[in-house]
């Protein structure tokens, strides 16, 4: 009796372990054949702002300029055609979080777009988490909506290079 005890039970053992080497196999091949994270939507800013209660919580790539920047935080603006200089005549904006916003995103918005013009060197691409701060304070019907943990990439300027010195 103890011999067939032995002998069941070295059998379960060894079903067990090439079950266990089977669903290990299975898991590590599903994981070479997922499927990469989805793209991060690009979009305008008007665009955000229709779609906002559809995006909240997910990541989002915004084209627009960079304005009234300042140590609370930017806005990611949309203008129309027809502004002209010196006056504001906005299309939309999306206000990124300063406490959140990048360190040298932030440093660099303040340095070139304090103003609420439409500056050709602060044209960006602004990354970031879309939020709705009213939602979270239980304020029903009204919508607004920001960008947290943002970053942000600038389409005026020159991308820095590191050069090898020899």
């Amino acid at each position: 009796m103890n011999r067939v005890f032995h002998g069941r039970a070295w059998r379960a053992a060894v079903a067990a372990s090439a079950l266990c080497a089977m669903t290990s196999g299975m898991a590590h091949a599903a994981a070479r054949h997922a499927a990469p994270a989805a793209p991060t939507p690009v979009m305008d800013v008007p665009t955000l702002l229709s779609q906002g209660p559809s995006l909240v919580g997910k990541r989002v790539t915004l084209t627009c300029y960079i304005a009234s920047a300042n140590m609370g935080g930017a806005a990611c603006a949309a203008f129309r055609i027809d502004d002209l200089p010196g006056s504001v005549n906005w299309n939309g904006s999306v206000p990124l979080d300063g406490t959140s916003l990048e360190a040298a995103s932030s440093e660099k918005a303040q340095q070139m777009c304090g103003d609420t013009g439409m500056r050709p060197q602060c044209k960006a691409e602004v990354t970031g988490i879309v939020y709705d701060p009213f939602g979270d304070m239980g304020v029903q019907g009204k919508r607004n909506f920001e960008l947290r943990d943002a970053r942000i990439r600038w389409l005026a300027l020159p991308e820095k290079t590191t050069t090898k010195r020899r």
